[in-house]
């Protein structure tokens, strides 16, 4: 404590006043002791440009991606917070401040009944701190247990602490969350998103917090620094439960329950604590367990990397002593693919210590290497893995149907085909078997509880096999400009289509004349990795310290490619040299399929 109080230089009366306040209330003492001992690691950013950067963001969700000139666009995102002067809270923050904060935090946990069943160190560490990250310091706990006090207890009285999170995710939900990528920016603060909730995973987490723990319900933000299966870092929430057990999930996406999952690899995950540490928790989600790897490093070496693939870049999510030519990883999700790595001295580049390797549930180490001498022949159909979320989006239009007519009010139509109930391409194709004359076209689109999402609609004449005109004749409202309906008919499988309103929806076409149809090509909403025809790939495969080797480059003239070349046993990685840039590892089964994570 004496050397916080020292660095606190001028502001050392500040912090002793908290303590001198506090002298003859224990648990409240403990408390500012726990504040400010943690206090050295806890700063903010001070630069006018970061507010200017957050109104220009919330100018963009209430008016879409036009709300600037790309010019401007440009300008700020050169723009980097990370060199901007930081401001200490040791040598800023005020008494008056701690004591407001502390005293506000007890009285809400003191009237919850699920106290009982809590440590004074649960309290500490998952309700009382006073920031979350590195954003401005300000007084937000009373704003937000004001706003949503009264509406979360008339919702829920019981004492079950999850049903009472779950009714303010209820509450939440209706209060709505903008998803908003623009711009790199610190931690916005708590009074900026009470009224502006917009941003990425972190900005939901950090809105979460701010409004759980100011109703007094103990919670902290999870992460991964790297998807395994992805790409990117991605945080969520934990709830500790009042049996000890923690409960993880995403306010914006799923419902906070016991036994929950969001069903994302992680590989490692840690715990944000407010005063900058990261502390490794992937034990509390898969349990204890460890991996015993033969590495082979230069001299000199003491270091290995346990690290992650995504996306042409390695991230290092753990790091281990290097013994006797062997390593030792601990507590490391099952079924993950980790590659040992290790830095050249004076160098930031990683290099290959080892083979690829993964941990079964029973603790089992396997090595990926590579068979030269046993090939496996395999048709390659996406260089990214087709995670739960696309699947989801993908399966949206299941159902629907294409209908054709002569009429522009469909008195009479013609069925032409439906759109599978299990999408697993983002390209499906209708050939109508009697190539009928028609003009007028209609898609009915059942998304149920979803708005209709259409990327690319596409009308083929048989015999010339070209491409017809098509005129919007009854379009739904589009959900915004970004996806209004000329997204369908730009030929850019990544815009898409979205109707205002969700359920059932019917989208007509003018074909301006009749012709007889051969090929309906209907594009659903999609990520745009699956193969592409004329687009140049590029196969390989780890082999250890050697790194990758190429299985050879082809120029895609379908919608797959084929290689008769792979090892038995290999860890792949399919590369679009043509555009592009979110490709992940795989691996090709005994039967030639693709099996991403």
């Amino acid at each position: 404590m004496d050397m916080v109080l020292e660095s606190a230089g001028n502001n050392r009366g500040e912090l002793e006043s908290v303590l001198q306040h506090y002298k003859g209330d224990s648990l409240k003492y403990q408390a500012a002791c726990y504040l400010i001992e943690h206090m050295p690691g806890c700063y903010a950013y001070n630069d006018p440009r970061i507010d200017s950067l957050k109104v220009l963001k919330w100018l963009a969700v209430q008016k879409g991606e036009g709300a600037w000139l790309d010019s401007v666009k440009r300008i700020w995102d050169s723009f980097s917070y990370s060199s901007m002067p930081k401001v200490y809270d040791v040598e800023v923050i005020t008494a008056d401040y701690l004591i407001e904060h502390i005293d506000h935090a007890f009285e809400v946990w003191d009237s919850r009944p699920w106290v009982k069943y809590y440590t004074f160190e649960d309290f500490c560490r998952y309700v009382l701190p006073y920031r979350v990250g590195n954003e401005p310091l300000e007084s937000w706990r009373k704003l937000y247990y004001d706003r949503y006090v009264q509406a979360i207890d008339s919702m829920y009285g019981g004492s079950d602490i999850v049903e009472a999170a779950q009714a303010i995710r209820t509450k939440f939900l209706n209060d709505n969350f903008a998803w908003d990528t623009n711009f790199s920016l610190p931690h916005f603060g708590a009074c900026y998103l009470l009224d502006h909730r917009a941003g990425i995973c972190r900005e939901s987490c950090d809105f979460t917090v701010y409004l759980f723990r100011s109703l007094g319900i103990p919670v902290a933000t999870d992460c991964y620094l790297s998807s395994p299966q992805t790409n990117g870092p991605h945080s969520w929430t934990i709830l500790k439960d009042t049996t000890g057990m923690l409960v993880p999930f995403w306010l914006v996406e799923t419902d906070v329950k016991r036994g929950g999952s969001d069903g994302r690899p992680k590989g490692k995950v840690f715990r944000r604590e407010y005063w900058g540490k990261m502390e490794d928790v992937t034990s509390e989600y898969f349990g204890k367990n460890k991996a015993e790897i033969k590495v082979t490093c230069p001299s000199g070496i003491d270091d290995v990397y346990l690290c992650v693939f995504s996306c042409s870049r390695y991230t290092a999510v753990d790091k281990a002593r290097l013994q006797g030519g062997k390593v030792t990883f601990y507590d490391l999700e099952p079924g993950i693919w980790f590659l040992p790595m290790y830095k050249e001295k004076d160098r930031r580049n990683l290099l290959p210590a080892g083979y690829a390797f993964s941990l079964n549930k029973e603790g089992e180490v396997k090595s990926y290497i590579p068979d030269t001498l046993q090939r496996r022949r395999a048709v390659l159909q996406r260089k990214y893995s087709f995670n739960a979320h696309l699947k989801e989006v993908l399966s949206r239009m299941s159902g629907s149907r294409i209908e054709g007519s002569w009429w522009a009010d469909f008195r009479h139509s013609i069925w032409l085909g439906s759109l599978d109930d299990s999408i697993r391409t983002n390209r499906i194709e209708i050939f109508p078997s009697s190539e009928p004359v028609l003009r007028y076209l209609k898609l009915r689109a059942t998304p149920l509880r979803y708005t209709a999402e259409v990327a690319e609609i596409e009308v083929y004449e048989a015999g010339t096999g070209r491409k017809l005109p098509l005129k919007f004749l009854d379009i739904p409202a589009a959900i915004s400009v970004k996806h209004a309906a000329n997204m369908m008919v730009d030929g850019d499988v990544l815009s898409y289509y979205e109707a205002a309103e969700e359920g059932e929806q019917t989208l007509s076409f003018d074909l301006k004349n009749e012709y007889r149809i051969g090929k309906v090509v209907f594009i659903p909403r999609n990520d745009d990795n699956f193969i592409y025809p004329g687009d140049e790939y590029e196969l390989f495969y780890q082999d250890g310290i050697n790194g990758w080797k190429s299985l050879g480059r082809q120029i895609a003239v379908t919608y797959g490619l084929e290689y008769n070349n792979i090892p038995s046993g290999a860890l792949l990685w399919l590369r679009d040299l043509t555009r592009g840039r979110e490709e992940q590892l795989f691996v090709v089964t005994e039967d030639g399929r693709q099996k991403f994570l």
